[in-house]
């Protein structure tokens, strides 16, 4: 059987003020420690979130302006190949104008050394012709 006395009462205080000592020294520091813990974990995942998403906004604008160079080269290039092409369009006109211009010359220069020979041997034709003539017929003409 349980008696109950004086030493419950001294032993309940004793558990009484032990845990108000285990609470002051012990308990609170721990759970202060635990809960600045825990708040320093909230705003470190704080700080990662808004880090990632500046991150992820960079990356956008990195490439919207990747975007916006290679369609910029892709103009210029277009518009270099339209000069080129212009470019070699004039040169090739021009060549083909040369060209023209010494064959008309060469034809002339032709024409005129055909002349010149013609007139030659109309000149030199004659003088054979006659003695052709005259060596054919036997007499003089």
């Amino acid at each position: 059987m349980i008696q109950l006395n004086f030493t419950l009462f001294i032993q309940l205080i004793n558990f009484l003020v032990l845990l108000f000592i285990l609470n002051a020294i012990l308990y609170k520091p721990i759970r202060a420690k635990l809960k600045e813990r825990s708040e320093q974990m909230a705003r470190d995942r704080e700080k990662a979130q808004q880090l990632e998403q500046e991150v992820h906004d960079q990356e956008s604008r990195h490439q919207e302006e990747l975007a916006k160079a290679r369609q910029t080269a892709a103009q210029e290039k277009t518009a270099l190949i339209g000069e080129a092409k212009k470019e070699e369009s004039a040169i090739l006109d021009k060549a083909r104008a040369d060209a023209a211009g010494i064959v008309d010359e060469m034809k002339a220069t032709i024409q005129s050394e055909s002349e010149e020979v013609r007139k030659s041997l109309r000149e030199d034709m004659t003088p054979l012709a006659l003695s052709i003539t005259e060596k054919i017929l036997g007499r003089a003409i």
